[in-house]
């Protein structure tokens, strides 16, 4: 009996309009959908290659250590494809300094040609599902009942030997058969949009990834339909209910959403980054202060006389090369360095404790948004896809924290080879070529000293650091495993408001009167 409950259903909605309209518009939708997003990647993917080759041929070509300041560029996650995520509000690349701890990424965040033009918001596959097949949920299942009641074969169909869990079974059964093919065609059209676009290639954890994101669509659509069904129960009419269903539609996507963000702004409030950035420009001022003063006084340990280069190039992130002047001006440089970087990286952890405060202020303030959205089964959809799919705040976090670390790396390098203290940190030139001030002014007064010739050219003089030796920045990507534990508490949130509509409706269902 059961079964037949369902295929009456089923049949029912298969011919029916809403269902033809539902399966026309995933038909229109999903295919625009992915293939913005399927551009909108491999721009992300053919700017990571050129920024990776640019990073690449700088790691290479350094002719001083102060110069080695590797750069970072975050490869684009595959599966934002499907969900976005916060991947397109952030950077895709990192510069490692000795003076900062890495907080943000900078660089490209959109592909957009025209930064004129903006969207209301974005849309991925993933928020397409969320409002698609919520809406279709709710079509198909908020007359399930109240139809049975205004055209009376509930009454006929409880006089007969059946229970009204079977009932309720069917129903339920029928509702999911109709649905199931429609999300079951959305990805399948999105994978073939996917696998038959040459430039993307998916993995095995990419495969296992869009598998717990097709189980999460699932656990999401039973919920929409218990809530269309739930509401069926309480109504007397179809039109009561349709829009009782269409005002928690609304309230959930959209209302509670921006409610949420709204209210966590004025919660948990944020300061700007530009007073951040003041007291950080403090301490790069007294730190530049003290460090003219110590070179003040290493250019008078050196004794040097006049000082000047044939050439020099400075960076405001500790960078410096020199070549082409006196032994004691390189002395002098020499002794600097030895103060000026360990201080460098001691100013940077003064200033970490002012960052990490205004880190640690956006992620209470992120929290509150995501623990007020709770009340949202479309939010707790969303931060589900987006944790599946490593693109939610969480994995952008872990990811700046293996910068932090590999700044540490760096940061013991430089110590263990004692880079501080020799001549290769700001100059490609060696220690012995250095004339000597004494020498030099014979050689400029003909008096056979050393000295540089005119067409002496320093690039093509000495060749590029060997970086072979130097730590390379790698990173892990997190495992399918992984990311279902990220995602498992919104979906068990998810499990437990259908189970908990589902014992409703079974509830109100067993007080209905046939009368």
């Amino acid at each position: 009996m059961i079964w037949l409950i369902a295929k009456k259903d089923f049949l029912l909605n298969l011919i029916s309009v809403r269902f033809i309209i539902g399966f026309f518009l995933c038909l229109v939708i999903i295919p625009f959908t992915m293939v913005v997003s399927v551009e909108d990647f491999e721009n992300q993917l053919r700017i990571y290659k050129i920024d990776q080759e640019k990073a690449e041929k700088e790691f290479k070509t350094l002719r001083v250590y102060s110069r080695l300041r590797p750069i970072v560029v975050k490869q684009p996650e595959t599966l934002s494809i499907f969900s976005k995520g916060i991947s397109h509000n952030t950077g895709n690349k990192t510069k490692v300094t000795l003076q900062e701890y890495p907080l943000f990424p900078s660089g490209h965040t959109s592909s957009r040609d025209n930064p004129l033009l903006n969207a209301f918001f974005s849309l991925d596959f993933a928020t397409v599902i969320a409002i698609v097949i919520s809406l279709l949920a709710l079509v198909f299942s908020y007359d399930s009942i109240t139809r049975e009641r205004e055209d009376g074969t509930m009454k006929l169909v409880l006089t007969n030997p059946l229970s009204r869990i079977s009932f309720l079974v069917g129903k339920l059964a029928g509702l999911l058969l109709t649905l199931l093919p429609i999300l079951i065609f959305c990805y399948l059209l999105a994978c073939l949009i996917i696998i038959f676009n040459p430039n993307i290639a998916l993995n095995g954890s990419d495969w296992m990834g869009i598998f717990l994101l097709f189980l999460t669509s699932i656990i999401y659509m039973f919920v929409f339909v218990m809530l269309g069904m739930f509401i069926s129960f309480l109504t007397s009419h179809s039109s009561s209910s349709i829009i009782l269903c269409l005002l928690c539609w609304i309230g959930f996507l959209f209302i509670i959403p921006n409610m949420a963000t709204y209210l966590s702004q004025s919660i948990s409030r944020t300061p700007l980054y530009d007073n951040v950035q003041v007291a950080i420009d403090d301490y790069h001022k007294e730190y530049q202060k003290e460090e003219e003063k110590v070179f003040e006084e290493k250019k008078k340990e050196t004794g040097v006389k006049s000082f000047g280069w044939w050439n020099h190039n400075s960076g405001s992130d500790g960078f410096e090369m020199l070549s082409g002047g006196k032994w004691e001006v390189a002395r002098a440089h020499q002794l600097k360095n030895a103060w000026s970087e360990p201080a460098r990286i001691d100013m940077a952890d003064k200033i970490w404790p002012i960052q990490k405060d205004y880190l640690d202020k956006l992620q209470k303030q992120q929290q509150v948004q995501r623990y007020l959205s709770w009340l949202s089964p479309s939010e707790l959809f969303g931060q589900a896809t987006d944790a599946l799919c490593r693109t939610d705040a969480e994995a952008f976090l872990k990811y700046m924290e293996t910068q932090r670390m590999y700044r540490e790396t760096m940061i013991r390098f430089f110590t263990d080879k004692n880079l501080f203290t020799s001549f290769l940190y700001f100059t490609p030139q060696p220690e012995k070529d250095f004339p000597t001030e004494q020498e030099l002014d014979d050689f400029h007064a003909g008096k056979g000293g050393r000295g540089y010739p005119k067409d002496w050219d320093p690039w093509e003089e000495y060749s590029f650091i060997n970086t072979d030796d130097v730590p390379r920045y790698v990173y892990t990507m997190s495992s399918p495993l992984d990311t279902f534990n990220a995602a498992l508490g919104r979906l068990v949130a998810l499990l437990a408001i259908s189970i908990l509509l589902l014992l409703g409706t079974i509830a109100v269902f067993i007080k209905y009167d046939v009368r």
